[in-house]
């Protein structure tokens, strides 16, 4: 019955991308009944395998019954639907729910006020917040104040802040109302947290008895490191000298949303040429400014070649904006906004093309209209001094104008730091170089039953662990100069993820086989998957909605399992190399010790992101393709924990077969989602 779940739920997520829509499947009475006959059964195993004496065992399965129970209560007796209200508008007791019914609320809610906060000196969006009266038959008005992550509560109905009007004028909530059916599920969610810990402590349990089963093995290494790329030719290229690019890529700049340095545009505006932060043995910075004051030159270079015509018009669209003066709004400006009637003054950054407001006065116009055109002559005529005084001018004028939102300097010079220190290309090929190495020349070593030289051990483990203060550090600092936790998309969750299996590696190497080998050629793919999506991703503002901290904890949870699973299927690899039936087991043995946290990090952070997710949406689950494919994989990892029953799962020949072939669900989950199949988690990509 559970592989019958599956196949349907498969199926479900390529109906919906080809149809648009699968609430057809996962709405109807069949689809229910296939869930409640799979509750039932795992009622009935539960009792047919006598687990009364296996208490914790038994907590386990009976949570999952209470999870699908208190699911079951909110699709049958819950309400949900959107509520849309304007401040000139009186108080309304209704709410258009789900299936385009009208619902009735007991008392009357009417919007008292709404406000976009944006990020300091930017007009991109920090938090959407509403503020509502309420108003019962024989009560007093109570306010309710709701934004993102924030919600509000009135008499077992929840408000959700969903969208708001052009005008600002107005707010649209989602509207949530089960009072049964969350408690009931958030119980399911805290015996299944309990059981999962329990059992990976229990001495008696299935972990702790593979885990007692390994012997302590020693670790091989081999040190590689790639050749460089040669550097393409450079004939005729004029470039400013590196410390006046430098200097004039430290003035600030608006950029995607936020303020940071002009180096940030430099480094995007490169790599979006030349696939790399560096061309012909030139600085972003100067190839940056080679292009803005000597462009002919410029032009006759080859870029990189685009994968496809998007691509390509991208790049000649930059090249068009950068010469038309479009490219840089590096010029603030505070003036009296459209919309406001007080002194209030609002912060715009412009470019040297763009509209200026007719209330600038006639010095800061002429200025932001002729100051970059004099730069350009001076760089022409190798009047550098002059050229250094007129930039530091632009730079005054940025401090004098918006000095209360600019970067703090520890800001400023972390986020130059970050762009300027980027080697993740770097570690990537010699990681993804050394792991191969590594795996061949151990393997021939273990399979003998001869040591290594101590100080080969040494000199792997002294690598990797500079190679994780290095990533820790790099995240680290991108941290602190987005001021969010790195976690918010494929890039991140791939860095975040190559620091995972590098403490995974140091952490077990002596107890894993080929835990070192196997860390450096993971991490290195890891790092590699994080620059194909984008060579050098933006730091962004955070959007509203990410802004919880069970983002975070989602995130790390799965990560981890990600790379758990990850390790269990290279030694499913590792068993095609494999004749002894001792070594086979063995090698069992670590992927079973590794499939127990991995299958609990998986289910818990499928369940926290149910919680962020009721949190921010009013629903903890709305069967997107990706929160598919996560229980897809949950659900088909578990076939190899049950080999009880199931006595295949005990001949390790198989076992590793169907790690192999469980890990498509992985990547499937996490690529094929992303490009495939898209939905509301496609986010986490890019």
């Amino acid at each position: 019955m559970l592989a019958v779940v599956i196949v349907v739920m498969v199926a479900a997520t390529f109906v919906e991308k080809m149809t648009g829509s699968a609430t057809g499947i996962y709405g109807s009475w069949w689809f229910a009944a296939l869930w409640a006959l799979l509750a039932a059964l795992g009622l009935a195993y539960v009792f047919a395998r006598r687990m009364l004496h296996r208490p914790f065992l038994l907590l386990l399965h009976v949570s999952l019954v209470i999870i699908l129970a208190g699911a079951l209560i909110t699709h049958v007796w819950g309400r949900q639907g959107e509520l849309h209200l304007r401040m000139d508008q009186p108080g309304v007791s209704a709410f258009l729910a789900d299936g385009g019914r009208v619902a009735d609320f007991p008392f009357a809610v009417r919007l008292i006020s709404f406000e976009v906060a944006n990020y300091p000196g930017t007009s991109t969006p920090m938090d959407y917040i509403s503020r509502i009266g309420i108003t019962g038959p024989s009560a007093a008005e109570t306010e309710c104040q709701i934004s993102m992550n924030n919600i509000g509560q009135h008499q077992g109905y929840r408000f959700y802040q969903a969208a708001y009007d052009p005008d600002l004028q107005g707010t649209t909530l989602s509207v949530a109302y089960d009072p049964w059916g969350i408690g009931v599920t958030y119980v399911g969610y805290g015996l299944l947290f309990l059981s999962m810990i329990i059992l990976l402590i229990h001495p008696r349990e299935g972990f702790r008895q593979a885990l007692r089963r390994l012997k302590t093995l020693a670790i091989v290494a081999l040190l590689s490191w790639p050749m460089a790329h040669a550097r393409p030719s450079a004939d005729g290229l004029k470039v400013l000298p590196d410390t006046l690019a430098n200097q004039f890529c430290d003035l600030y700049a608006y950029y995607n949303g936020r303020i940071c340095p002009l180096q940030t545009v430099a480094y995007d505006f490169t790599t979006k040429l030349y696939g790399k932060p560096r061309y012909a043995g030139y600085t972003a910075e100067q190839v940056f400014t080679g292009w803005l004051f000597f462009p002919t030159k410029w032009m006759e270079q080859p870029l990189k070649k685009a994968k496809n015509k998007a691509a390509a018009d991208e790049q000649q669209a930059i090249i068009q904006m950068l010469h038309a003066g479009r490219f840089m709004r590096i010029y603030p400006y505070r003036g009296a906004s459209a919309n406001d009637t007080t002194s209030t003054t609002t912060l715009t950054w412009f470019s040297q093309s763009d509209n200026l407001p007719l209330d600038m006065d006639e010095p800061s116009w002429y200025f932001v209209k002729k100051s970059m055109n004099y730069v350009a002559e001076l760089a022409v005529m190798q009047q550098y001094d002059k050229m250094s005084y007129t930039v530091g001018k632009i730079r005054k004028f940025q401090m004098e104008q918006a000095a209360d939102v600019l970067p703090s300097d520890a800001h400023f010079r972390a986020e130059k730091l970050y762009n300027s220190c980027n080697a993740t290309r770097l570690l990537a090929m010699a990681f993804a170089t050394l792991g191969i190495v590594l795996f061949a020349f151990y393997l021939r070593f273990w399979l003998k039953g001869r040591r290594l030289p101590r100080w080969s051990v040494v000199a792997v483990n002294a690598v990797m662990a500079l190679a994780l203060i290095y990533q820790i550090v790099f995240l680290g600092v991108r941290w602190y100069v987005s001021s969010h936790l790195p976690l918010t998309n494929g890039h991140e969750t791939m860095q975040f993820l190559a620091v995972v299996v590098m403490s995974f590696t140091l952490a077990l190497q002596r107890r894993f086989v080929l835990i070192m080998p196997f860390g450096y050629l993971l991490s290195g793919l890891t790092l590699l998957v994080s620059m194909m999506g984008q060579s050098n991703p933006q730091i962004t503002p955070l959007m509203p909605v990410l802004s919880s901290p069970l983002l975070s904890s989602h995130v790390c949870i799965i990560m981890v399992a990600y790379a758990l699973l990850a390790f269990t299927f290279l030694n499913g690899l590792t068993s095609l190399f494999v004749r002894d039936e001792a070594k086979l087991v063995q090698l069992q043995d670590i992927s079973r010790v590794l499939l127990y946290p991995a299958l609990f990090c998986m289910a818990g952070g499928i369940f926290i992101g149910a919680i962020w997710a009721n949190v921010s949406w009013g629903r903890y689950w709305g069967w997107d393709p990706k929160e598919v494919w996560a229980l897809i994989t949950l659900l088909f990892y578990s076939f190899a924990l049950h080999s009880q029953s199931l006595p295949q799962f005990r001949r390790p020949r198989f076992f590793h077969a169907f790690m192999v072939i469980a890990f498509l669900t992985v990547l499937m989950t996490y690529f094929g989602v992303n490009f495939l199949l898209g939905g509301m988690h496609s986010y986490a990509n890019g």
